[in-house]
């Protein structure tokens, strides 16, 4: 008997992705061999959302946020309802294979793994680049390294595991009780971007490991919650932002005054010249978060047995 699998869905006025995408999530559970649960927390969603899920889904457990909470609260709300050790975390913007279910599972044999996610296809059919976060400290920064997937689907077929720096927050599975352990999405990167990242961070840095999976795969749409209800120059501000709270977080003291804050010193001038101040508001952002960033590197000092540049020699 395969363990039982509880999927967390979270949904802020996504009525019609929910009647686009959860017929995929229902096969899916049907297909798997072990027992499954389907939870849709709605986050206070002004659409029709409520009475979709009553009406055309009622296998779902509908947990009811009243007021808009955003992502991680919605995430923590499913998670703390789940009764089972594995969860499935998708975004309500996603299509899933019939097949997904058993090959991330079996992952979960190994004691020390965390989380694992599925190949990520667009709408296009094209592959996406953070399906397999693979991620190198070079001019200052995190840079994703480039992969071809027929050379990780060869890996896989000759038994190797794809180490990944993360799994990627809309469509991966995790073990329940290791997502408690460590507080699940930080709230420093609220409303949203750059929480996954840094859990998969923290679990690598605890010595416990993510994984890709290209066997299995699920389609991301290109229009989810985030773009459809906030501004987008919100949206880039906020991604900046993020991605800088999460250097100046994990990367070693002297890698982050050497290396990472004069490289960001230049893009911001080069910025400047180019009058982009939607990432000039990110820095800014962070820079008013600086007190909390600084806890938060104690924290982790505290509650990690490895250092960043340890995780990324693993990785890659």
């Amino acid at each position: 008997m395969q363990p039982p699998v509880t999927i967390v869905i979270p949904n802020f006025n996504g009525a019609e992705l929910l009647r686009k995408n959860l017929p995929s999530v229902l096969s899916a559970m049907q297909a798997y061999p072990g027992p499954s649960n389907l939870i849709v927390v709605d986050d206070g969603s002004a659409d029709h959302s409520l009475e979709v899920l009553k009406q055309e889904f009622p296998q779902a457990h509908v947990v009811i946020h009243p007021h808009n909470k955003g992502f991680a609260e919605a995430i923590h709300s499913g998670v703390h309802a789940a009764n089972t050790e594995l969860l499935f975390l998708l975004n309500s913007d996603v299509a899933v294979a019939p097949d997904i279910f058993a090959p991330l599972v079996a992952y979960f044999d190994d004691p020390h793994a965390f989380s694992v996610n599925p190949l990520i296809y667009d709408e296009q059919g094209e592959v996406k680049r953070h399906a397999w976060n693979l991620r190198k400290f070079k001019a200052g920064t995190l840079k994703l390294i480039s992969w071809q997937l027929d050379n990780a689907l060869q890996r896989r077929l000759a038994g190797d595991k794809l180490a990944t720096a993360y799994a990627h927050g809309g469509s991966f599975m995790v073990r329940k009780s290791m997502f408690l352990a460590l507080g699940g999405f930080h709230p420093i990167f609220k409303p949203f971007y750059s929480e996954d990242y840094d859990l998969g961070l923290r679990a690598w840095r605890r010595g416990w490991a993510s994984y890709f999976e290209p066997g299995v795969h699920i389609v991301h749409q290109s229009k989810g919650a985030i773009r459809s209800n906030v501004k987008f120059k919100y949206v880039k501000s906020i991604r900046r932002r993020n991605r800088y709270i999460l250097e100046w977080a994990h990367l070693g003291l002297s890698d982050l005054l050497f290396k990472a804050l004069p490289a960001s010193i230049l893009q911001l001038l080069g910025e400047l010249l180019t009058l982009d101040y939607t990432n000039l508001r990110g820095f800014s952002f962070a820079v008013m978060k600086l007190n909390e960033v600084i806890a938060f590197r104690r924290e982790l000092r505290k509650t990690s047995a490895f250092t960043l540049q340890d995780v990324l020699k693993n990785i890659y």
